[in-house]
C-alpha cells in the first residue's frame, strides 16, 4: 500500500491547482492598485493632482489610502462573515460566493464614472477577496495529506504572487497605451480582475466538498468517496490510505464534539477553552505579524518608492513587475518545496523575519541617504534591498502565514480561527495602507521603522509560544496543544498499523466508537 501522510493522487492535484485561482484572485485585486496609481490616466479622469503637483499631499493621498482603506474594510468584514459561513454553507459554496464578488467589484471599478464608484467597487472587490484568502488554503489544508501539505497548500502563496506578478505586467504594458488611450491603460488592468474569478466560478461545480467538512456534518459515504480520489494510488488498490485517513479524521471529530458538549456550542468553547483561546491569539498574530513585515507597504506603494529612489516614466513600472516576477518564479515556489523537506514551520517563520529586519534595515539606511539625489549607486543598492527583502518574505513568510493558520484549529473551529486571523490581515493592512502614504510623505524613511521594530519584538514571540506543526495530519497537531489524539497515524508502529489496516479491511462506512479507536492504537 501507499505511505500515509504522503499519498497524492493526480485528482487532488488538479483540484489544488484549479482552487489555487482563488488565490490568484486575491493576489491581482490587491495589487493592482499599485499599478493604477502609476498610470496618468487614472489620476487625469478622476481630475487628482501627480506626484510633484499642487494638491497632491492634500487631494490624491487620502484617494489612494481610501482606495487601499475600503479594500482592507470589504476583506475584513469577510473574514469575520466566513466564521460563521465556512462551518454552515461549506467551504466550496463559499468559493463560489467569492468568486461572484470579486468579479462584480472588478466591473465597477473598471467601468467606474466617479470616485464614489471607484471606491465602491474596491470594497465589494475586498468583500471577495477576504472570503477567498479566508477559505482557498483552509480547503486546500483539508483536502491535503501530512507530509505534502506544505507544497499543496503552498500552492496558495505561489498562485497569490501569480496574481502580484500579473498585475505588475499588466500594469507596465498597459502604460504605453497612456498616448493612444489613457482611458484604456487604467480601465483594462482593472477589468481583468473579473477574469480568473470568474473561471473559477464557472469550473466550481466540478469540485468535490472538503472531506473533513463532511464528516463534521455527518456525510460519511460522500467523504470517504472523496477521499478514495485524494489518496488514489496503484500502489494501494485496497484504499487503505484513505481508509486510515478517514477513521483517524472521523474519530477526532467525534472525540471533539463529545468535549464539546460541556461548553454548550463551540462560540463558548473559543472563549472558555483554554487551548482554543491560544490558538485564536496564534492564529491572529501569525496573520497580523506577517503584515506588519510590510510586504503590502513596498508592494502597493511600489511605484512610489521607485520614484523616491530616482526612477521616472515606466522604469518604476517595469522594476514592480520584475520584483513581483522574482517572487513568483523562484521564492514562493521554493517555500512551499522547502516546507515539505524542513520539519519546521517556526524555523522558517523566523528566518524570514531575520532576513526582513536586515533588508529592511539597508533599504531604510539607502532611502535617508540617498533618496532626492543623483547618486545612481546609493538609489541602485536601495533597489537592491528592495529586491532582496522578497527574497526573504517570499521564501520564508508568505508560504508559512497561510499554511500555518491553516494547520492549528480542529475541524469544528477551523472556519472560526481562520477567519479571525485573517481577519488579523486585513486590520493590519487597513492601518499600514492607510497610513503608509502618509508616512512616506511626511517622515520619509523612519516609516520603515514600523516594519522593523515590530520584526524584532515579533520573532521571541514565535519562538517561544508557537507550537510546531510539521508532518503530523491536522488531528494529530492538537497533541502539541496539549490535546488528545483519537488516533495515531503517522507515528505509528508497524504491528499497530497492520492491525488498523486489517480492522479498516472489513469495517463498515460508519465510524467506529471513539473507544474503540483509541483502543486499536494502544
Amino acid at each position: 500500500m501507499g505511505n500515509f501522510g504522503t499519498q497524492t493522487s493526480r485528482y487532488n492535484r488538479l483540484v489544488t491547482i484549479f482552487v489555487a485561482i482563488g488565490s490568484m484572485t486575491y493576489g491581482y485585486c490587491s495589487s493592482i492598485i499599485s499599478s493604477t496609481v502609476g498610470q496618468p490616466g487614472w489620476y487625469a479622469y478622476f481630475n487628482l493632482p501627480e506626484d510633484g503637483q499642487p494638491g497632491y499631499d492634500t487631494i490624491t493621498t487620502p484617494v489612494i489610502s481610501t482606495a487601499n482603506g475600503v479594500y482592507s474594510a470589504g476583506g475584513a468584514i469577510a473574514t469575520l462573515f466566513m466564521m460563521w459561513s465556512c462551518d454552515y454553507f461549506g467551504r466550496k459554496v463559499n468559493i463560489q460566493l467569492g468568486s461572484f464578488f470579486a468579479v462584480l467589484g472588478g466591473a465597477l471599478q473598471s467601468g467606474s464614472n466617479s470616485l464614489r464608484m471607484f471606491q465602491a467597487g474596491r470594497f465589494v472587490c475586498g468583500l471577495g477577496i477576504g472570503m477567498l484568502v479566508t477559505v482557498c488554503p483552509m480547503y486546500l489544508s483539508e483536502m491535503s495529506s501530512a507530509y505534502r501539505r506544505g507544497w499543496l497548500v503552498g500552492h496558495h502563496a505561489i498562485f497569490l504572487v501569480f496574481g502580484y506578478m500579473l498585475a505588475g505586467w499588466i500594469g507596465y504594458g498597459c502604460y504605453f497605451a497612456e498616448d493612444s488611450n489613457p482611458s484604456f491603460a487604467w480601465r483594462f488592468p482593472l477589468a481583468f480582475q473579473c477574469f480568473p474569478p470568474l473561471i473559477l466560478l464557472l469550473g466550481s461545480p466540478l469540485l468535490p466538498r472538503s472531506p473533513r467538512w463532511l464528516i463534521s456534518k455527518g456525510k460519511f459515504e460522500e467523504a470517504r468517496l472523496v477521499l478514495e480520489r485524494l489518496r488514489q494510488s496503484p500502489d494501494d488498490p485496497d484504499n487503505l490510505v484513505a481508509k486510515e485517513e478517514f477513521f483517524q479524521t472521523s474519530e477526532q471529530v467525534r472525540l471533539e464534539a463529545e468535549k464539546l458538549t460541556a461548553y454548550g456550542s463551540v462560540w463558548k468553547a473559543v472563549i472558555k477553552k483554554k487551548s482554543y483561546r491560544k490558538r485564536m491569539a496564534i492564529g491572529f498574530l501569525t496573520q497580523w505579524g506577517a503584515e506588519f513585515g510590510g510586504p503590502l507597504i513596498i508592494n502597493n506603494y511600489a511605484v512610489l518608492l521607485y520614484e523616491n529612489l530616482g526612477m521616472t516614466g515606466g522604469m518604476p513600472l517595469l522594476l514592480s513587475a520584475l520584483w513581483l516576477t522574482t517572487a513568483g518564479l523562484i521564492y514562493n515556489p521554493l517555500g512551499a518545496w522547502l516546507h515539505d523537506r524542513v520539519n519546521s514551520r517556526r524555523g522558517m517563520y523566523m528566518t524570514g523575519f531575520v532576513g526582513i529586519i536586515i533588508t529592511t534595515t539597508c533599504l531604510a539606511a539607502m532611502t535617508a541617504k540617498f533618496a532626492g539625489t543623483t547618486n545612481k549607486v546609493g538609489n541602485g543598492f536601495g533597489i537592491f534591498f528592495m529586491f532582496l527583502y522578497l527574497a526573504f518574505q517570499g521564501t520564508f513568510c508568505d508560504t508559512t502565514m497561510y499554511l500555518y493558520v491553516s494547520e492549528i484549529f480542529p475541524t469544528e473551529i477551523r472556519p472560526i480561527g481562520m477567519g479571525f486571523s485573517l481577519f488579523g490581515q486585513f486590520a493590519a493592512t487597513i492601518i499600514l495602507l492607510q497610513t503608509a502614504p502618509l508616512g512616506f510623505d511626511h517622515i520619509g524613511w523612519k516609516y520603515y521603522l514600523v516594519i522593523i521594530c515590530w520584526s524584532v519584538c515579533f520573532i521571541p514571540v514565535v519562538y517561544f509560544f508557537f507550537p510546531e506543526t510539521a508532518h503530523m495530519t491536522l488531528e494529530e497537531i492538537a497533541r502539541n496543544f496539549g490535546e488528545e489524539v483519537a488516533v495515531q497515524v503517522t507515528d505509528a508502529t508497524d504491528e499497530e498499523k497492520a492491525r488498523l489496516d486489517l480492522n479498516l479491511m472489513n469495517e463498515q462506512t460508519k465510524p467506529a466508537p471513539v473507544d474503540s479507536a483509541v483502543e486499536q492504537t494502544e
